[in-house]
């Protein structure tokens, strides 16, 4: 680059810079940059300029500058492409938080000024806005939402649980070929068995968890732009996302930072939200899907040979129950013929022994049926 073009360039972002800290001010008191401004902001390359020109492209309405924010959008690269550990443990660098800042505050934009943005788009976007892209998906026509429904539903991103949850939500509204018995496939029923003496008292057991979440401090020069939160659970200022048995909410909150994913909201595609997403599509209460996704029995322990019998009954009778269910999705065109027995939930027995010291550890049952498994560690 020429000294001259170098000198006018930088003097240029001093000065587009400069106009930034007073167009906060302005912003506030009504004043709106110009249209030329705030294009030249979106396309200048620096994401703070970046996340004003579409923070001011809003307060605008300025629906001519969509396919800026689109094509913003469409150039988006997920932050990481690693899986498993590496990927829980990584933490984005300076440059990468602030790119993921500016796109908050485009994506905040096209989600408020009800811009259609194309199922290639939300893919990119996945891995690292799972919350705006399930509200995006959520605003396709059915025909255009299924196909990238599809794949959320069944290729989740790391850490974006809810975009899951709303995908599967969405197809149990209209669904597509194949999907019930994925489903139902897709459960997990964990089976506590309590081996006890004989004439002991039943006992019973709890499941429970936590979840921490990080706060992030404001920033100065930088907008406040909407961030999103899903839930389960209406309040207000919150809006529907999908509909259905179980309603899906967001609610937009406002920060100068990239929020994530809010943890602890329990939206998630869990055993119990798939169960009732099936009782949606079956027209039915999910109370009368007899199986529960946690469940729990106790077998007196006489000898060896009986307890193998007392377990391999109770998970006949268990699987019996979810045979029911898939051969009433069938019954609906829901499920393939001859599919039922690929589409049973898989069953997870924990054994529980408290038959005391000094009892004989009791071996795996090697005649288990298929898709039920001994778990070794506990739930």
């Amino acid at each position: 680059m020429a000294p001259l073009h170098r000198i006018l360039l930088v003097g240029w972002i001093a000065v587009t810079a400069a106009t930034v800290g007073r167009g906060q001010t302005a912003t506030e008191s009504g004043a709106i940059p110009s249209k030329k401004t705030i294009q030249g902001w979106l396309h200048s390359g620096d994401p703070r300029l970046l996340a004003w020109g579409a923070h001011d492209a809003l307060v605008a309405r300025e629906a001519s500058l969509a396919p800026d924010l689109l094509a913003l959008a469409s150039e988006w690269q997920p932050l990481s492409t690693q899986s498993g550990e590496d990927a829980r443990s990584e933490k984005p660098s300076e440059e990468q938080q602030e790119r993921r800042d500016a796109m908050a505050a485009v994506l905040d934009a096209l989600i408020q000024m009800n811009v259609a943005v194309p199922a290639d788009t939300l893919r990119n976007l996945a891995p690292d806005f799972g919350n705006h892209v399930a509200i995006l998906l959520a605003s396709m026509p059915s025909a255009e939402s299924e196909a990238p429904s599809l794949e959320f539903f069944r290729s989740p991103a790391r850490n974006v649980s809810g975009l899951q949850y709303v995908s599967a939500a969405l197809l149990a509204l209209h669904p597509p070929a194949g999907f019930a018995g994925e489903l139902l496939a897709g459960v997990t029923v964990r089976a506590t068995i309590v081996v006890v003496m004989p004439n002991a008292e039943p006992m019973g057991f709890g499941f429970a968890g936590d979840c921490f979440g990080v706060s992030e401090e404001p920033r100065e020069d930088w907008p406040v732009v909407g961030q999103y939160t899903l839930s389960k659970g209406k309040s207000d200022g919150s809006s529907v996302v999908v509909g259905g048995i179980d309603p899906i909410y967001y609610k937009r909150i406002e920060s100068t930072r990239y929020l994530g994913n809010t943890c602890g909201v329990g939206v998630y595609l869990g055993p119990e939200e798939r169960k009732r997403l099936l009782a949606e599509m079956l027209g039915v209460s999910p109370d009368d899907i007899s199986w529960q996704t946690q469940t729990q029995t106790t077998i007196a322990f006489q000898s060896l040979e009986q307890f193998h019998i007392d377990l391999l009954a109770f998970v006949a009778d268990q699987q019996q129950m979810y045979r029911t269910t898939a051969e009433d999705l069938e019954a609906r065109n829901l499920v393939g013929r001859g599919e039922v027995s690929q589409s049973l939930p898989r069953l997870e027995l924990k054994i529980m022994d408290a038959r005391g010291q000094g009892a004989e550890p009791i071996p795996k049952d090697e005649s288990l049926p298929a898709r039920v498994e001994w778990s070794s560690s506990p739930f």
